[in-house]
């Protein structure tokens, strides 16, 4: 009993210690550059992200780690990521060695900020070890097989004459004919088989802004029942988007520019693209 007491006891104090470290500003939300676009097994994925506090103010200094781990078994992978260009911004280079699916998040001031899950493809192919079939033999074997039909025919002609070795000859030519042509069709074929490759499906536009908005940052702020089973820290300073409605053009002013909205927003610009808005508006629309 004193053991589980102990064990309550040491969990609540762990979790009022992060909750004390959160509201004295011990958190960030990051927002990555872009998402990734097809992934290969074994090819560098480079990664770049901006590091703000509290969403806003750009944080210099970090040694922001991405750790990344393959569904279904004990693979994993970490980077460092390094400062590169604007002050809070951060760049790394992932290789993931195997295909399949990749859950991966980035920790750089606070919790680990989970991302939108990986699919890595494998294009790699597998060659069948016959030996390839030359020209050549092939060849030589149909050509032997035609130099026995000519045989069972000059025999058969013979034949008619009552030569008497006709008979020979198209037995002969049989033999010929028929070693050619099984010799033609036994000569082993090279074939390139492909492997059942994973293959990363294409999203559609709710689906995109699903990914977003979890690769944005969004769901740090933001309350939302599909990313909220995801997202191991959330300060809900913004209103919960999961039942929202609003009118594309105003979402699109807003995701462009949200001071331009409102004056007295505390969302930065984040520079989304035309397409990541729209993208963004299918999701937020989505009810």
């Amino acid at each position: 009993m004193k053991r589980i007491l102990s064990a309550l006891g040491l969990t609540l104090l762990l979790a009022m210690t992060f909750t004390i470290t959160a509201l004295a500003g011990g958190w960030a939300v990051i927002t990555l550059d872009e998402l990734p676009g097809e992934v290969a097994a074994n090819q560098p994925l480079e990664i770049g992200f901006m590091v703000r506090q509290h969403g806003v103010t750009p944080l210099e200094g970090q040694s922001p780690v991405i750790t990344a781990k393959l569904a279904g078994s004990n693979k994993s992978v970490s980077v460092l990521a390094v400062e590169e260009g604007d002050v809070g911004h951060y760049a790394a280079t992932l290789t993931l060695p195997l295909a399949g699916e990749w859950q991966w998040n980035i920790e750089a001031f606070g919790a680990p900020q989970p991302m939108p899950a990986l699919t890595v493809v494998d294009v790699a192919l597998a060659v069948n070890k016959s030996e390839p079939i030359t020209s050549n033999s092939n060849f030589l074997s149909l050509l032997a097989a035609g130099i026995g039909l000519i045989g069972v025919v000059g025999g058969l002609l013979a034949l008619q004459r009552k030569v008497r070795w006709a008979a020979a000859l198209v037995v002969a030519g049989l033999l010929v004919s028929g070693a050619g042509f099984v010799s033609a069709a036994d000569q082993p074929k090279a074939e390139l088989e492909a492997k059942e490759p994973v293959v990363a499906s294409i999203p559609s536009q709710v689906e995109l802004g699903h990914d977003l908005f979890i690769a944005k940052g969004c769901m740090v702020c933001h309350s939302h029942t599909e990313t909220n089973r995801i997202r191991e820290f959330g300060v809900d300073m913004g209103p919960d988007l999961t039942n929202i409605t609003a009118s594309p053009e105003y979402l699109r002013l807003w995701l462009k520019d949200p001071s331009a909205a409102k004056s007295t927003a505390q969302m930065l610009a984040l520079g989304l693209s035309d397409a990541e808005i729209e993208a963004l508006i299918a999701f937020i629309n989505d009810n």
